[in-house]
């Protein structure tokens, strides 16, 4: 049985409670994009501080998304049986503790236990943040999940400019994450018992918010793997603009890299603004006109890529793709939502988007040096192609039965 929005003849009462959740939801987006962003920021110096060769780091790299891809699917079954808020505030508290742990760490045998705890934390938190963010859509009545995500992007954007501004400054790794950990976790605490009122379940109300999750959910495989095509669709696009976007720009279309250097900030700088408008254009024009606008623009932004000319028709390309994609993810996680009110779905949902990751970081280079790098970047094109053909059974999906985030007048 899905957990429907209120139709939008009979808006729902939004209390002071979903107020605080929202709030608080908003500071675990925050925390979750500063902490992952801050991280991957500062590898070079975790590089030269451990020594790490270059295969060394990749492997770092690449297990962190595996690690919170096998932990994310496992949370499905955790929330079963421990309330999802209690599992989130212990989840992105010991990822700010690994965080600093790593920071602090004076071998490499210290390194790798925080790096581990680092990766689980990260997806536990990613799975359970999702899900109440879905949950507390549903107790709203109207499209609200996209503006988490706009808050998450904006947190990667400070957590590279901090970065930064921290390396200029030759601030060590310790007192950088330190800093973090000592402004977010005191807000993480104060705020956290709030999370209560967007608990995975509630019907609403305080008496929805000391209902236990139920036992044993059973969902269906089959409509998950359909949203996670979706997700692993989009996620391939985000990591192959994030981790060859730039390389692309430099070496086929022979620009100076401080010019190659804007292909993912303008990716991400384009989905941040589509985010933060987006759950109004759900809300003026419904889930189905604005998936499929959005679905058409990644799709157009990577054909733009892909027969690009000069680098700044790449650099339109890449922007118009992440303003495309900038509700598919969100979306994709609401309409999970629908499959069931156990939060199990969206848990199951989300470990697609690390495989989209890990494949999108995975595949493009070694295509390229068979082929080219404009023919590896055809596999995004077609991925795009995916995402607007399945747009319509995402919205469908969204805007069916009682579950209505369609127009309102």
């Amino acid at each position: 049985m899905t957990t429907p929005l209120a139709p939008t003849s009979a808006p729902a009462i939004i209390t002071d409670g979903m107020r605080r959740a929202r709030t608080a939801l908003f500071i675990v987006f925050f925390a979750q994009g500063l902490g992952f962003g801050s991280l991957f920021a500062r590898l070079p110096s975790i590089k030269d501080r451990f020594e790490l060769s270059d295969s060394t780091l990749a492997l770092l790299t690449l297990a962190l998304p595996l690690l919170a891809g096998v932990a994310t699917l496992v949370t499905g079954s955790v929330v079963q049986r421990i309330h999802s808020d209690l599992v989130l505030r212990v989840a992105i508290a010991a990822e700010l503790v690994a965080l600093v742990v790593i920071g602090v760490a004076p071998s490499f045998a210290v390194l790798i236990p925080a790096w581990v705890v680092m990766g689980i934390a990260f997806g536990m938190v990613d799975a359970t943040m999702n899900m109440k963010a879905v949950s507390l859509q549903v107790r709203y009545g109207r499209s609200i999940v996209v503006g988490f995500y706009a808050i998450y992007s904006a947190a990667g954007i400070v957590a590279s400019l901090a970065a930064a501004w921290s390396a200029h400054q030759g601030l060590p790794l310790w007192m950088f994450f330190g800093i973090e950990a000592v402004i977010l976790l005191p807000l993480l605490l104060a705020t956290g018992r709030h999370l209560v009122h967007a608990r995975v379940g509630a019907a609403g109300g305080q008496a929805g918010a000391d209902k236990r999750t139920s036992l044993k959910v059973r969902v269906p495989w089959a409509p998950v793997i359909g949203i996670g095509i979706v997700l692993t669709s989009a996620y391939f696009i985000e990591s192959s603009a994030s981790s060859w976007g730039s390389v692309y720009v430099k070496d086929t279309l022979m620009a100076p890299e401080s010019i190659a250097a804007l292909a993912y900030g303008g990716y991400s700088a384009a989905m941040l603004i589509g985010r933060l408008s987006a759950d109004r254009l759900i809300r003026a024009f419904g889930a189905t006109r604005v998936i499929r606008a959005c679905a058409l623009i990644a799709l157009v932004g990577m054909v733009a890529v892909v027969a690009a000319w000069a680098p700044w028709v790449a650099l339109v390309g890449f922007a118009l793709a992440g303003g495309g994609l900038c509700v598919i993810a969100p979306l994709a996680f609401a309409a999970a939502g629908t499959l069931d009110d156990s939060g199990v779905a969206v848990a199951r949902a989300n470990t697609f988007t690390y495989v989209g990751f890990l494949l999108g970081a995975a595949l493009i280079g070694p295509i390229a040096d068979l082929s080219s790098m404009r023919v590896a970047y055809l596999i995004s094109v077609a991925l795009a192609v995916v995402i607007l053909l399945m747009a319509g059974t995402l919205a469908k999906r969204l805007e069916g039965k009682e579950y209505a985030l369609s127009s309102t007048p």
